[in-house]
């Protein structure tokens, strides 16, 4: 359990793991303590990279409604798009749809209603 050293305002402004500096002891659990470390904790370049990735996949997302929306409104054709964008599409089109029928198929084959 750490130590905890505060301001004149009652905030946390460090950790210790003796009780020299500090006298306080929290547990590591403690919200206060776990909201100290969210906020002086600087994030790793892989953190960085981690989340640059989950952006890559949000955005291939909505680039992917966004070329639902635009062939649903006939401002593009489907023939329009490339052969490579137009098989990719239809390759994540049978990948949710597999997907999909895996989760919509919740009974047992043996099972009745």
């Amino acid at each position: 359990m750490p130590y905890v050293k505060r301001d004149s305002a009652g905030r946390i402004v460090s950790l210790h793991g003796d009780a020299e500096e500090a006298s306080e002891q929290l547990s590591a659990s403690h919200p206060e303590v776990e909201r100290f470390l969210a906020q002086t904790t600087m994030p790793t370049p892989e953190a960085f990279k981690r989340a640059l990735a989950e952006s890559d996949q949000d955005i291939a997302r909505i680039t992917e409604d966004l070329i639902h929306l635009l062939i649903s409104k006939n401002l593009i054709l489907f023939t329009d798009l490339p052969n490579v964008v137009q098989q990719k599409l239809l390759d994540r089109e049978r990948l949710r749809s597999h997907l999909q029928e895996a989760e919509d198929n919740f009974l047992d084959d043996s099972e009745l209603l």
